[in-house]
């Protein structure tokens, strides 16, 4: 790889970066490609330059960013886990990173909401697929009598809007006691996968 060639990977991966976080926060209508090119601080020519237009943009910054915010959270389960225990570590674990990475949820949330030029089944393949299918194949393995998928579709929909969800119970029930929303999550989960 020459300098030149090196610089200018990593100016993608600083301009992937800067534009998975402008999609998180305005959403695919809520900018434009000179608020991109402002954000990134290049010109819009220098953004042409990377990519095709706000499409491509959006699709490569948003699966960029979501494949490397979930790249090690699918591993091997330990050999002396229960099928119940490897489950509920990977939820954990999942909903930790949700915790830790607040653009992650929001661009989840807005690939799966927002309707835009391309279809979000790119992105979903990239991005999204691995997880989901991972925590179909636990659910399976601790509970073969379910219809996994079925269970996994209502868990990251939770998972996905919980904390907006919070938010709005909250301001609904000022006085009720807060519970950690990912604990909450899991208890309910747990429970409906035992009865």
């Amino acid at each position: 790889m020459t300098v030149s060639s090196g610089k200018r990977e990593r100016t993608r991966a600083a301009i992937l970066l800067v534009c998975a976080q402008q999609f998180a926060k305005y959403g695919f209508n809520g900018v434009s490609m000179d608020s991109l090119a402002k954000a990134a601080k290049l010109t819009k020519g220098a953004l042409y330059d990377h990519f095709l237009g706000k499409e491509d943009i959006y699709v490569q910054s948003t699966a960029h960013y979501l494949e490397q915010a979930m790249a090690d959270l699918i591993d091997v389960p330990d050999v002396d886990q229960s099928k119940e225990e490897a489950l509920f570590t990977f939820l954990a674990k999942f909903l930790d990173r949700l915790n830790e990475k607040p653009v992650l949820s929001r661009l989840i949330l807005r690939v799966l909401t927002e309707e835009t030029g391309k279809n979000t089944r790119e992105i979903a393949e990239k991005a999204l697929y691995l997880p989901f299918k991972h925590t179909i194949e636990l659910v399976s393995a601790y509970r073969p009598d379910v219809n996994a998928s079925d269970y996994v579709y209502s868990f990251y929909c939770n998972a996905i809007l919980s904390e907006d969800l919070k938010n709005v119970v909250d301001v609904l029930s000022p006085n009720s006691p807060s519970l950690s929303v990912h604990t909450s999550l899991l208890q309910h989960f747990r429970g409906i996968l035992a009865a």
